[in-house]
């Protein structure tokens, strides 16, 4: 997934790669491309902790990867750790 550069009703239109689709973030809708009509899926109860942090989550899922932008924060840049620093 990368950032797409859209937006609809305020939420983040993701871009697949890998097919070419846009995804709804707010929804986990495909809006276009191979996927369209499809559904992201949804992690079980149990399994997401909205408060989790992000080293504690790369421990249990060390394949995981950070959706972003360097220019959503400006200043700022993520490493693959999803640490951030800031920038001058």
């Amino acid at each position: 997934m990368a950032v797409s550069g859209k937006v609809r009703n305020g939420n983040l239109v993701m871009y697949d790669k890998q097919t070419g689709s846009l995804w709804l973030q707010e929804t986990g809708d495909a809006l276009k491309g191979e996927m369209s009509r499809q559904k992201l899926n949804t992690l079980p109860e149990g399994q997401f902790d909205p408060g989790v942090r992000w080293d504690e989550w790369l421990d249990k899922h060390p394949k995981s990867k950070i959706l972003h932008c360097d220019h959503c924060l400006p200043g700022r840049k993520t490493t693959s750790k999803g640490d951030s620093s800031e920038t001058h």
